[in-house]
């Protein structure tokens, strides 16, 4: 029981050490865009930081991820169950270093494109910046903890992706545009699902367009954006203002998914009490 209490702590203290950790490491880009042909050779830099008071030791590698239902949530999945990886055609350099206090590293994120038919087509991938801190305090508590000993990692996700240069067609489409919340809620919130139905990954730039139906008056509300997998489904949600006055609105959910001639759309009558 004295060994799990110890253990139990341990996780407590990593979990609640991760965010003032990370505030002392900053990692940029968040996201990094190839454009490679067949046997193209790109590269890209991330810059990594140290803004704490000591050296810490940096690992950099790479993952394969899937964005699985329509939360825009990435999970890591092995490459050779995701066919559209490109885990396995990049490399860093350094992919290994350590900084000191105050000290910043440029990382080049080398990609090598397959020059094979199966290589001209959207990829995606990870790199997985992670920083490592062994638990050496427990060395000093005697021989009840052998075997206790954890390694901290922390790690920063950059998400990268590869798309063909002539790969440009985009499509997409609104699958539900609803009223997710009732008269008697205090916010009233839209909930729209996106559907990339093209073979690129769409940068999305969604807004609403609400037209009060008895005075013409039309306001514009601007949202966050977000980025669709091919063939995946992204829901948002809106929150129309507080303000409006009641009455019966016309509601548009339009999604600019940068097509040149295109927007996804969908529109439905509200009632604000």
């Amino acid at each position: 029981m004295k060994n799990l209490t110890k253990n139990i702590t341990l996780l407590l203290l990593t979990i609640l050490c991760w965010p003032l950790f990370s505030q002392s490491v900053s990692v940029s880009p968040s996201r990094l865009y190839f454009e490679g042909d067949l046997g193209d050779y790109k590269s890209q830099l991330i810059r990594v930081t140290n803004n704490g008071l000591q050296a810490e030791t940096f690992l950099v590698s790479f993952n394969s991820f899937m964005s699985e239902g329509n939360k825009g949530k990435t999970k890591l999945t092995e490459a050779e169950n995701n066919s559209y990886s490109c885990a396995e055609w990049l490399s860093a350099s350094p992919a290994f270093f350590e900084l000191q206090a105050g000290q910043t590293q440029d990382v080049q994120v080398l990609l090598q494109v397959p020059n094979t038919p199966e290589a001209n087509s959207v990829r995606w991938a990870v790199a997985a910046v992670k920083v490592t801190k062994e638990n050496t305090r427990l060395n000093e508590q005697g021989s009840d903890v052998v075997g206790m000993q954890i390694l901290q990692t922390f790690q920063f996700l950059i998400h990268i992706f590869q798309t063909p240069p002539g790969i440009t067609h985009k499509e997409a489409q609104v699958d539900n545009f609803k009223m997710k919340s009732t008269p008697d809620d205090t916010l009233q919130v839209l909930t729209m699902d996106v559907h990339n139905t093209g073979p690129t990954i769409l940068n999305c730039a969604p807004y609403l367009d609400i037209v009060n139906l008895n005075t013409g008056e039309m306001k514009r509300i601007k949202n966050k954006g977000f980025t669709v997998l091919p063939k995946g489904i992204r829901q948002i949600r809106f929150v129309l203002p507080s303000d409006l006055e009641s009455g019966k609105y016309s509601v548009l959910g339009v999604i600019d998914y940068g097509s040149d001639s295109d927007l996804a759309g969908a529109e439905l009558t509200v009632n604000i009490p």
